[in-house]
């Protein structure tokens, strides 16, 4: 008799968790460079194939946890029902700037690491801007450009920002931080230059 579909997703969801508890040690211990598969596998106990059912190689994993991780964040931070309006992108904007600085705080800059957190960040923020866009009412005037664009626009924006405030020595909190780029993306630069709009 078959093994219910539940069953085999729970199972799974159970060895992706020794995987990643296993990971988290020998990161904490060793750092990612030096880890190996094999060390991963040994820890959890599991065999190195079932990793391989489960993720590529360890980059696959390190991007694994660290999507989960932004995810849960967003989901404990925003509201459950969350939707494009000012409050909720403002908190999205700052929720990102903690998360970018603790990240930095917690494990230092390395060519392999750093471009991962900015690339799940960024995906991340697309693509949770992206629905907000195309749910909401004002969706249904006509865009001079796609949703999809201005979601990936508004994404690196927030990137960017992230970026700088985390690597800034500056005072600014990320309430404030996040005030600046909550105006820079509503608002633009439409007052600086509203001779370079098309009429």
């Amino acid at each position: 008799m078959a093994t219910p579909p539940k069953n085999i997703d729970r199972r799974a969801q159970r060895t992706r968790q020794v995987l990643w508890q296993a990971f988290l040690e020998i990161m904490q211990e060793k750092g990612f460079t030096a880890m190996s598969i094999q060390e991963i596998t040994e820890r959890a106990n599991v065999h190195r194939g079932t990793f391989y059912a489960h993720f590529a190689d360890k980059y696959a994993l390190l991007e694994a946890i660290l999507r989960e991780e932004f995810r849960d964040l967003l989901t404990s931070t925003l509201p459950s029902e969350s939707q494009w309006e000012r409050k909720t992108l403002h908190l999205l904007i700052e929720t990102s700037l903690d998360y970018f600085k603790s990240m930095h705080r917690q494990c230092p800059p390395l060519d392999i690491i750093d471009p991962l957190v900015k690339q799940v960040t960024q995906e991340e923020l697309a693509t949770l801007l992206n629905i907000w866009l195309k749910k909401s009412r004002r969706t249904q005037i006509r865009w001079r450009i796609p949703v999809e664009m201005v979601a990936q626009l508004m994404s690196w924006t927030i990137l960017g920002a992230a970026i700088q405030w985390s690597q800034d020595t500056t005072t600014m909190s990320s309430e404030q931080m996040a005030q600046n780029v909550l105006l820079m993306l509503l608002e633009g630069v439409t007052y600086l230059a509203p001779d370079a709009l098309p009429e």
